[in-house]
């Protein structure tokens, strides 16, 4: 099985690896990540090195993958569904609620939408 964490090279992004890693061990399953940032999909160097070291020091190895849906809510469903995961981890940010309201929210729409539990996590440095 499989452990999805959604993304972002952001404090909340990382906040949602180190869970997702937590859970993966915990499971005894496979680790894949999904690249949600927004721009463009695909991370820097620097950060893949960032990411592949923090993932071989918890012994697992590094799997990334995107998709071409320009909704990150619609991506990380779509991948959860296509790799049968047994659970989504993403990150928190902080937003107002007028944000909340004109903007609507990624997390609300894994929430409502995943068919697999999703575990939504806060980083301390938000």
């Amino acid at each position: 099985m499989t452990v999805l964490v959604a993304y972002a090279p952001a404090p909340e992004g990382r906040e949602a690896l180190t869970e997702g890693i937590k859970e993966a061990h915990l499971r005894k399953s496979d680790l894949l990540i999904v690249n949600v940032g927004r721009g463009h999909h695909d991370l820097d160097e620097q950060e893949l090195q960032e990411l592949e070291g923090q993932l071989t020091d918890a012994g697992l190895a590094l799997t990334i993958e995107s998709s071409i849906l320009a909704d990150p809510g619609d991506a990380v469903i779509q991948i959860a569904q296509d790799r049968n995961a047994e659970m989504i981890v993403i990150g928190l940010r902080h937003r107002s609620m007028v944000g909340k309201l004109i903007l609507g929210s990624t997390v609300q729409r894994i929430l409502l939408d995943a068919t697999c539990p999703v575990l939504a996590v806060r980083s301390d440095k938000l």
